[in-house]
């Protein structure tokens, strides 16, 4: 079916019409060639040096011929000096659009090379991220299976205890059982290794952070009902950047149950991002105790690993007050 047929109408609609189209074709509208006359003061003054040269005599004629002579050889210099000057203006231009060229496909090469590296740079930052997820899925996947296996070992010790209990019909004494940091980091729990130390009027139990990402500011000591006991003040610093604590005078049955291993109503607590958690307790065998020489200096040396002797001081001087 042709257009005609169909009864359809085309009107040509003017370009001034549509905005668009008028800026379009203004823009690419044929320049107007621009005229010049430089020829014509050369034309003017060379018809009437002509004349001159025809219409006078004698003198007149030779000054006649002396002009139109002069401006020939002023419009050849001129001519001459003007192809010169063009061609040196062409042979510049030339030498300026083949720097520029060079400089821009130089510019284009550096930043397809910078494009490439940042390319290059995240393709291998992804792939690192992506070794990484999978090491942290693995990790914790494991932390999980050793978190399993440690509950089934626990449970299955506690049964043992209680068969060796009923076979036996005593108690089955206390073992200290063997904790994984994994699964501590996982529970939150924070360790601390413990010692005693005695300056002769009272015992002092210290602590010193163990192995753990958290970084705790207090430590508190809380009994069986919940009660705050005590109250750390701010940490000192080991020469391994680990944060220690002194908790003063703590309550002497604590001291005899920390060192013969016993299971205690008592329990610290350490603040760490801004919240209390639970501390494990492992025993580091330091028991110190503060001597001064015969010039008054004070050392500090290891004194008799008996909880008993060492704790003979507190207990006479708490049975004073």
């Amino acid at each position: 079916m042709s257009v005609v047929e169909a009864g359809i109408k085309t009107v040509a609609l003017d370009v001034g019409d549509c905005a668009l189209c008028a800026h379009h074709a203004s823009k690419h509208a044929a320049v107007p060639s621009e005229r010049h006359d430089d020829l014509l003061p050369w034309g003017i003054v060379l018809t009437a040096a002509v004349v001159v040269a025809s219409l006078g005599a004698g003198v007149e004629r030779w000054i006649g011929i002396g002009a139109v002579a002069g401006i020939l050889s002023a419009a050849l210099c001129a001519f001459v000096t003007i192809i010169g000057v063009r061609r040196r203006a062409a042979r510049m231009h030339e030498r300026a659009v083949a720097r520029m060229s060079a400089e821009s496909d130089e510019r284009v090469a550096m930043v397809v090379r910078q494009f490439e590296w940042a390319v290059n740079d995240v393709v291998k930052q992804k792939e690192t991220i992506e070794r990484v997820e999978a090491s942290a899925d693995l990790l914790m996947g494991q932390a999980r299976q050793r978190e399993q296996y440690v509950r089934r070992l626990e449970q299955q010790l506690f049964e043992a205890r209680e068969r060796v209990v009923s076979l036996s019909g005593t108690p089955a004494p206390v073992e200290r059982v063997e904790v994984d940091p994994l699964a501590d980091a996982m529970n939150g729990v924070i360790p601390f290794r413990w010692s005693l130390h005695t300056d002769r009027y009272q015992t002092n139990l210290e602590l010193e952070c163990g192995i753990t990402s958290r970084r705790p500011t207090r430590v508190r000591l809380v009994d069986g009902e919940g009660a705050v006991l005590v109250t750390s003040g701010t940490p000192m610093w080991s020469e391994d950047g680990r944060p220690c604590f002194t908790i003063a005078k703590p309550p002497i049955e604590l001291l005899t149950a920390l060192d013969a291993g016993r299971e205690t109503t008592y329990h610290f607590e350490a603040l760490a991002d801004y919240e209390w958690r639970t501390v494990r307790l492992e025993d580091s065998g330091l028991r110190t105790k503060l001597v001064t020489d015969k010039q008054g200096r004070m050392f500090r040396i290891a004194d008799e690993p008996d909880a008993a002797q060492l704790l003979a001081p507190t207990i006479a001087q708490n049975q004073l007050n």
